[in-house]
């Protein structure tokens, strides 16, 4: 005969305590003295009781403890960047003091069709632009708090950085002279997702696009030092594996004419810029000066001249704000500019 099954109610009354001192053993801890919550688990274990049913939870009080976190980027990628893992350490920081569980979701709106996992978070954050923004209907469906990370939307709270004043301070440091040949190595800039030159004529709005802002920074700082930028100079570079970014590195450094600087909008494509400069005889800051945005650990033992962003930091503002603990407006982080010896 198979066991039945036991339920808050039989434990309770089994431990000569109430539900509600049962229910805060798992849910609510610091409600309850450490001993009487470490007595009341291991009689649990014991009996079996694993705790109170999260569906019968969210039914009486609406909420299910669970931050929706949707990723512009395919979920692999995420745990390998270090940026986005920063990132997300920030957000589970937070969750994990609030006691709350976070749920990852790719952006490819497919994977939503007919499962409605959409429905379980109490609320989203929504790092980075999804390829799709479509995607975005379907959160704003559920009516649920939505917080975007490094992308704007009408009368949604953001947490971002100013990518174009960083972008003009660090191009402004990279340039020396008018003469200085740029070379601009984006992210994605155009809904196209072609490799190479990205077509100018059709890029991202600035506030759907940390790329276009930093763009925008670069034009700035390169007009005011007297240098016309040319179509030819702005790559878009994205989702490449190590080996076929480094390919294409290497064509635009032994290019006829030669690159002085080489803005990059991330630190992954300015380090293997590097590594290919020295395989290929260039010395830094003498023959090419490059610099990179994000200011990544790794940055710092390969001398790279970065821009410091608070990735953890906007981790854990995105994580209060879901979780109402700071209030449902956009906020601005500070990043700093480190001057290291690639440029």
């Amino acid at each position: 005969m198979e066991r039945k099954k036991p339920t808050l109610k039989t434990v309770a009354a089994k431990l000569g305590v109430s539900t509600a001192t049962v229910s805060n053993a798992f849910n609510r801890p610091s409600q309850l003295s450490t001993a009487l919550r470490a007595s009341i688990l291991e009689a649990c274990d014991q009996l079996g009781y694993t705790g109170p049913s999260i569906t019968a939870r969210s039914l009486r009080t609406g909420k299910t403890g669970i931050i929706g976190v949707l990723l512009a980027d395919k979920l692999a990628y995420n745990f390998t960047d270090p940026v986005a893992t920063t990132f997300l350490s920030g957000v589970s920081t937070m969750l994990d003091e609030a006691h709350v569980n976070m749920l990852l979701l790719p952006s490819d709106g497919a994977n939503y069709q007919n499962t409605q996992v959409e429905t379980i978070p109490d609320s989203f954050i929504v790092y980075g632009k999804p390829v799709d923004i479509k995607v975005i209907n379907v959160l704003l469906k559920q009516h649920k708090p939505i917080i975007t990370v490094d992308f704007s939307l009408p009368d949604i709270a953001s947490v971002h950085v100013d990518n174009q004043q960083a972008s003009y301070d660090i191009a402004n440091h990279a340039i020396h002279t008018a003469d200085d040949n740029v070379l601009i190595l984006g992210l994605r800039l155009e809904p196209s997702t072609s490799l190479g030159l990205a077509n100018l004529d059709n890029l991202f709005t600035r506030d759907v696009s940390i790329s276009r802002c930093r763009f925008e920074g670069y034009q700035q700082a390169l007009a005011d030092n007297g240098i016309t930028l040319s179509p030819d100079n702005v790559w878009q570079i994205h989702d490449l594996d190590d080996a076929t970014l480094k390919t294409m590195l290497r064509g635009a450094l032994t290019a006829p004419k030669k690159v002085d600087v080489l803005l990059c909008m991330s630190d992954k494509i300015a380090l293997a810029a590097i590594e290919v400069a020295h395989e290929i005889g260039l010395t830094l800051p003498n023959n090419i000066r490059i610099v990179g945005f994000d200011g990544i650990p790794s940055s710092a033992k390969a001398g790279l001249t970065t821009v410091q962003q608070p990735m953890f930091d906007k981790g854990q503002v995105a994580a209060k704000i879901a979780l109402g603990l700071q209030p449902y407006e956009s906020v601005q982080l500070e990043t700093t500019l480190i001057i290291r010896t690639s440029s």
